[in-house]
């Protein structure tokens, strides 16, 4: 006589959310007596199971209210509650509290990385470090491969200072700003503010002296962060400082009168910043 198990009573699919949004999901619906499971699909998505078509309806009632306002206390308080659905990626803090978060699965960390090896290559040999991926207006792109240059100055730092300010404001701002809407969203507002603020500095510099700095994208994302501070479902401990807008428009006015300051790169990267700002702002759920 032939024998089954079930090994899976997870059968019946309810929805396809990004990762995080999936498993705070799962943890509101078992919090209401909903048994249900997320399960990795074949894209970076996760598919919301429940374990019969009653529970099915039922969450995906619970699906129209989680998607009006996903970062509503009311379902995030049950991740916090149960505390080991979602899997957290293993990170590495600082013994000397150094304000940075090394976690190698994120985008801020790899940037950072990469900044703080370049700089380090700067202290060795200066001349290949600029002459290879920092930009200046006697460059010429002779070909299609010789345009990585629009966005390796980023990069680039020429002193402990420059790179140091830079990484922290980087990490300040572009980590929330990742962990609260995603990978997607942070590597597109990333690219497109560097490309951006490096063309609009290379096209107005002068023809001497190269260009370099992590400080076009820190703009941008402060700028990002500015405006879609504005709505009111944003993702939970997403907080931004008051007035921090304001005061970055001040710097690049003051900017002007200094010497050495690529004050056309930081006002491409804030406007871009705000741009996406404003488009996210006005979509219904982000």
């Amino acid at each position: 006589m032939a024998e089954f198990e079930i090994i899976d009573e997870y059968t019946y699919e309810v929805c396809l959310l990004p990762k995080e949004k999936a498993l705070g999901f799962v943890d509101y619906l078992n919090s209401i007596g909903v048994k249900s499971k997320a399960k990795q699909g074949y894209s970076s998505k996760y598919t919301v199971y429940v374990t019969n078509n009653l529970d099915a309806i039922k969450a995906k009632q619970e699906l129209i209210k989680y998607a009006n306002s996903p970062f509503n206390q009311t379902f995030t308080r049950a991740s916090w509650k149960k505390g080991n659905t979602i899997k957290r990626e293993k990170q590495l803090s600082s013994r000397f509290y150094l304000p940075l978060t090394v976690d190698f699965s994120t985008i801020t960390t790899i940037v950072e990385v990469i900044c703080i090896a370049l700089f380090l290559l700067f202290l060795v040999n200066e001349s290949f470090v600029i002459k290879t991926f920092a930009l200046n207006k006697a460059f010429v792109f002779t070909d299609v491969f010789s345009y990585y240059k629009l966005l390796t100055p980023v990069f680039v730092h020429f002193s402990f200072f420059h790179i140091a300010f830079n990484i922290v404001m980087f990490e300040a701002i572009g980590r929330p700003i990742e962990k609260g809407f995603g990978k997607v969203k942070f590597f597109t507002i990333l690219i497109s503010t560097a490309l951006i603020s490096n063309v609009i500095q290379y096209c107005f510099m002068s023809d001497f002296g190269y260009f370099g700095g992590l400080s076009g994208v820190v703009y941008g994302l402060i700028g990002y962060s500015g405006v879609i501070s504005l709505r009111k479902d944003l993702p939970y401990g997403f907080n931004f400082p008051k007035g921090l807008l304001t005061v970055s428009a001040i710097f690049i006015v003051l900017g002007f009168f200094m010497n050495g300051i690529a004050n056309l790169c930081h006002i491409g990267g804030l406007i871009m910043g705000c741009l996406w700002g404003l488009v996210d702002l006005k979509k219904r759920k982000l």
